[in-house]
């Protein structure tokens, strides 16, 4: 679960999770640091309190591999610390995510902001997290978009499905294909090289 936390440089939020992954507790200050523009009663500390983790990581591949960086830490105690971006339409957020194993047994999963750099063509994803794989058509703000992209939960780059060559790029190289104002549909994934950042 990443916070979608402003932008404010080297901000640092967190939450703990149980030995079954439930998360138990949260900072302080999530609720008020949370992005006022995309903040929803599903992301406040009362509505993720109490709920397994994996609910609120949107694929499969994604829940596996933050599942294998907290179990690194159960499994030989220690800090880690894992780089990814959780971008905005208009900028890109370089993070961490600094996963500590504490005295209780809980693991705290820090979210660090890094630094931003602006995103030269804007565009905004959207994903139907009830829509398996498909050329379907889904309906988002009153326009059809298909899911033609794959989008990395941790680099953020992306892939067109059609691709066989498995060649993932930034957003920017995208947009200038989209249609102005039209959010884009994607699905969500781990690319090969955030996979091989586990081994």
């Amino acid at each position: 679960m990443t916070a979608n936390i402003t932008k404010h440089a080297n901000l640092q939020l967190s939450y703990w999770v149980d030995s079954d992954n439930i998360i138990r507790k949260v900072d302080d200050r999530w609720d008020q640091a949370m992005n006022s523009d995309s903040w929803s009663e599903r992301a406040s500390a009362n509505g993720i309190v109490g709920k397994p983790l994996s609910d609120f990581i949107c694929d499969d591949v994604t829940r596996m591999y933050v599942v294998t960086m907290i179990e690194s830490v159960r499994v030989i105690p220690h800090t880690s610390f894992r780089p990814y971006r959780c971008d905005t339409p208009d900028t890109k957020r370089f993070m961490q995510m600094i996963i500590t194993p504490e005295d209780n047994g809980w693991i705290r999963v820090s979210h660090e902001l890094l630094r931003l750099e602006p995103i030269t063509e804007p565009v905004a994803f959207v994903t139907n997290m009830n829509r398996s794989r498909s050329e379907h058509p889904v309906s988002t703000r009153n326009t059809i978009s298909k899911i033609r992209y794959v989008r990395c939960s941790i680099c953020n780059r992306l892939r067109n499905i059609g691709d066989h060559a498995n060649e993932w790029h930034e957003a920017d190289s995208f947009t200038k294909h989209e249609s102005a104002g039209i959010p884009v549909t994607v699905i969500y994934g781990v690319c090969p090289d955030c996979l091989n950042t586990l081994k």
